[in-house]
């Protein structure tokens, strides 16, 4: 799914930002899913411990042994418990407003890219040279503009004729 946009301001500052949206998607997704991680990776260690614990049954009748593997079984057991429902609690919490944050950055994403895929290959690789790759200089070098003027009046017709032809 990607948004119509209909004039050159608004298609000229998305195609800008580009890279800056792709950044704040993935910050976006990491900031989420890292604190899921650290849950789950607890939850993960405290499953292996319970499966190192012989079951509070089974001791070799020395006291002490039992009632030890008992208590920390247990221990475990509401950790897990914790755990468990500490990754469900920050499910409920954040998802939803995750997910409409990552619909909100997908979109502009993939409107850029909808844009750039509709160019021919040599105005693309104009405007990724232009708003990504080199520097003003380095644009106006490697395609002979002279003066910085015509090098945005290239930019903005070819973003123009986008528009005009979308």
């Amino acid at each position: 799914m990607h948004l119509t946009i209909h004039t050159l301001p608004i298609i000229r500052n998305e195609i800008r930002t580009y890279k800056s949206l792709i950044k704040e998607r993935d910050k976006l997704i990491n900031d989420y899913e890292a604190p899921l991680k650290t849950l789950r990776n607890k939850l993960l260690e405290v499953e292996e411990k319970l499966e190192l614990i012989k079951s509070p049954g089974k001791g070799d009748g020395l006291g002490g042994f039992v009632q030890d593997s008992a208590d920390k079984y247990n221990y475990l057991i509401d950790k897990k418990d914790q755990l468990k429902k500490s990754i469900v609690d920050y499910i409920q919490s954040n998802e939803k407003d995750y997910l409409e944050d990552l619909k909100h950055w997908d979109v502009r994403i993939a409107t850029v890219e909808y844009y750039l895929n509709k160019m021919d290959a040599l105005d693309r690789k104009f405007i990724e040279d232009f708003y990504y790759n080199l520097s003003k200089t380095q644009c106006m070098e490697r395609y002979n503009i002279t003066n910085n003027t015509s090098l945005y009046r290239k930019a903005d017709n070819i973003l123009s004729n986008l528009l005009k032809n979308n």
